[in-house]
Parts: C-alpha cells; sequence; structure tokens
C-alpha cells in the first residue's frame, strides 16, 4: 500500500514538472530520491531502520520496474540529530546530488 503511495506521489510530482524540458533528479531511466536521516546521534536506531525500510521499498519498486519504466535511487544523509547538520545535509542532497524530491524526514 505504502509503495503505491510513493508511485503515486512520484508520478503525480512528473506530471506537474512534465512542462520542463529537463527536471531536476529525473532521467531518462532514473529518478533520484533524497532523504536525512540520523544515522548517529541519540535517536540513531530510529534513523537508520527508517532508512533501511526505505531502501527496502525502493527495492521492491525497482525490482517491479520503477515508476514509469525509471528505477528509483535513493540518497541518504546523516544529520546525527543536529539542526546545523541537517541544512548541510538538504543542500548537498539538493546541490550535490541533484534529488528530485525529499522523502521520509522526521
Amino acid at each position: 500500500m505504502k509503495l503505491h503511495h510513493l508511485a503515486a506521489s512520484i508520478m503525480a510530482s512528473l506530471a506537474m514538472a512534465g512542462a520542463c524540458a529537463q527536471t531536476q533528479g529525473v532521467a531518462r531511466d532514473s529518478i533520484t530520491l533524497g532523504s536525512i536521516q540520523d544515522l548517529s546521534g541519540p535517536v540513531a536506531g530510529f534513523g537508520k531502520q527508517a532508512r533501511l525500510g526505505m531502501l527496502l521499498r525502493v527495492d521492491e519498486a525497482n525490482e517491479q520496474g520503477g515508476v514509469n519504466g525509471r528505477k528509483l535511487d535513493l540518497k541518504v544523509e546523516d544529520s546525527g540529530y543536529d539542526p546545523k547538520r541537517a541544512v548541510l545535509a538538504a543542500q548537498k542532497l539538493v546541490n550535490q546530488d541533484k534529488i528530485f524530491i525529499m522523502i521520509g524526514h522526521i
């Protein structure tokens, strides 16, 4: 069920971005997703499990052909439960990794 919601959200976002010649994070064969999790720090146990769950769903979607034939590529950054690191992680995902959409934040 959640996989369908993820796919529907991505497809709706792609439809809205359809007027653009090139949409950041969307290539002919892939869609780049980004997430910031607490992989270190006081709630690392939760962040690590959230990351594993998202990776599992992305793998499942990719095994079923992805979204409109595009494979999903999930990039995860560690905020370490620190707001300053979270801002830097967001900037990296958007500006360097060129993600299409952010998912799964707490």
